[in-house]
């Protein structure tokens, strides 16, 4: 690509920088305000802070990679792009609801005090930090294939790498949540047409309609339209594992539940969850068609995640596919800059103010959870940097990481018997399984590592909770939670 593209590039950089800017003039420099912009997120940036959120460098390359080598079969995973919706309203609600009466501002704060165990704090600030980082490498992975891919190689992928987590570390500073809600509300709608619009106008240059497009597949490319694809991998227990695991440890993410805190109401969080179902569903509506196009149009292709900015580079015009993979890079920092700032925000809520400075104010917490930002950045670019395996494997060791807290943490706002011991025990099991089927013995009969971890995780927790005793905080929790919903 010529200078055009890096100049709209830097353009579309620099206008990210203005809205950070702005929401800097609006921030109060307090953690509450850093953290969860005051609870006064509205529907229309909640809505896309969520989805641009929620979804990541994935949607812009590993999805198009994935089908590209497997086919068809990804879109049966399409199930865990309408249920985070679901699931935003479903549980974000009681999140919500606890924020608001018991000060809640991260999981960990929920956690600690609806069990009376500090300890299982602890564990789920340090297990959420560890899969975070990897999530993270994996925005700036797909960022440095970006640059690379929008500089003609002129950009090396190790340099693009940087300038993503400079730009990151930059939005997150300055603006903190407002910041990285009002830019990833620019993102999500940048996403959106660039996803699209460039998926149709690839299918419609090349073949004339989507229609022909799969024709053109079932007749020269046929084993991308069956099941389990030409490489075997999408099978039923692939397709269960996977949209399990994804969905429900996407929603344990610290940048995904710290939105639970972020909504105006429970109105703006209904319509929320709402809307961002059909976003995450209609985002990906022709990208099936244009991974397996790809293989026709662009086969032996070294790399098959840059496959969708590949094919808009050779087949759009330039100022168009500038814009686009603009797009892209909207995809990852929208995921990068939530999650340092998530991150960041518990280093300096459960560790600083919990162990290290029980005294701090709120000014002193907001200084570390910018220093915060640098650091856990820094950390983030060196795993980058070490180019740690395909985009959909990083996204599948990182959700299995998190889903195994999800026992504990949904047991705390739904289950009376739930315990302390159970919790504990399930968190710790759970994560024990899931490192030795990644690692040992990898996907026994087929299921993900994360699933397997999910399972055990859920069976300690439900036996350990029926032979110990609940803490009085957790059914205490629980009442005040039924009582409002059921008056509602």
């Amino acid at each position: 690509m010529n200078n055009t593209g890096l100049m709209i590039l830097a353009l579309y950089t620099l206008s990210l920088f203005g809205i950070a800017f702005y929401a800097a003039r609006q921030d109060k420099k307090n953690i509450k305000d850093f953290a969860t912009a005051g609870s006064s997120l509205g529907v229309f940036v909640l809505t896309l802070t969520f989805s641009a959120t929620y979804h990541s460098s994935y949607a812009f390359l590993g999805a198009g990679g994935f089908i590209y080598n497997n086919g068809i079969g990804w879109w049966v995973n399409g199930i865990w792009t309408v249920f985070p919706g679901v699931l935003f309203w479903v549980i974000g609600r009681r999140f919500w609801y606890l924020g608001k009466t018991r000060g809640y501002m991260s999981m960990s704060q929920y956690i600690s005090d609806v069990y009376e165990n500090r300890s299982i704090g602890l564990i789920v600030t340090i297990i959420a930090m560890i899969f975070t980082v990897p999530y993270v490498a994996m925005q700036a992975i797909g960022s440095g294939y970006i640059f690379q891919t929008i500089s003609g190689g002129r950009l090396k992928y190790e340099v693009g790498t940087i300038i993503f987590f400079a730009i990151m570390i930059i939005l997150v500073w300055m603006g903190g949540m407002k910041g990285v809600a009002l830019t990833d509300a620019a993102q999500g709608v940048f996403m959106w047409i660039g996803m699209v619009i460039g998926s149709y106008l690839i299918l419609k240059t090349n073949f004339g309609s989507v229609t022909a497009a799969y024709q053109n597949v079932y007749e020269k490319v046929p084993s991308l339209l069956t099941l389990p694809g030409p490489n075997g991998v999408v099978t039923a227990t692939d397709w269960i594992s996977r949209w399990t695991v994804i969905t429900i440890g996407m929603m344990m993410f610290p940048h995904v539940t710290l939105r639970f805190f972020a909504g105006k109401s429970l109105k703006v969080l209904k319509w929320s969850s709402v809307f961002s179902s059909i976003y995450l569903t209609s985002i990906y509506i022709f990208l099936p068609a244009t991974g397996m196009a790809g293989k026709i149009l662009m086969p032996g292709l070294e790399a098959p995640d840059t496959i969708f900015p590949e094919l808009l580079l050779k087949y759009t015009p330039i100022v168009f596919a500038a814009l686009v993979i603009s797009g892209a890079l909207a995809a990852s920092m929208s995921t990068g800059d939530s999650q340092l700032h998530a991150v960041s925000t518990m280093v300096s809520t459960d560790i600083y103010k919990t162990y290290i400075n029980k005294s701090a104010d709120d000014y002193a917490q907001y200084k570390i959870a910018r220093l915060a930002t640098l650091a856990f950045g820094f950390c983030s670019v060196i795993v980058a940097l070490m180019r740690p395996g395909l985009i959909s494997d990083i996204l599948a060791l990182a959700n299995g990481g998190v889903a195994a807290l999800a026992p504990a943490m949904l047991g705390g706002i739904y289950w009376k018997k739930a315990t302390p011991a159970g919790a504990l025990s399930s968190i710790l099991i759970g994560e024990a399984v899931m490192l030795f089927t990644t690692f040992i013995t990898p996907n026994p009969l087929g299921l993900m590592a994360g699933l397997w971890g999910l399972i055990a995780a859920l069976i300690v927790f439900i036996a350990v909770s029926l032979s110990t005793k609940p803490a009085s905080t957790t059914v205490e929790v629980i009442d005040s939670l039924n009582h409002f919903f059921a008056a509602e």
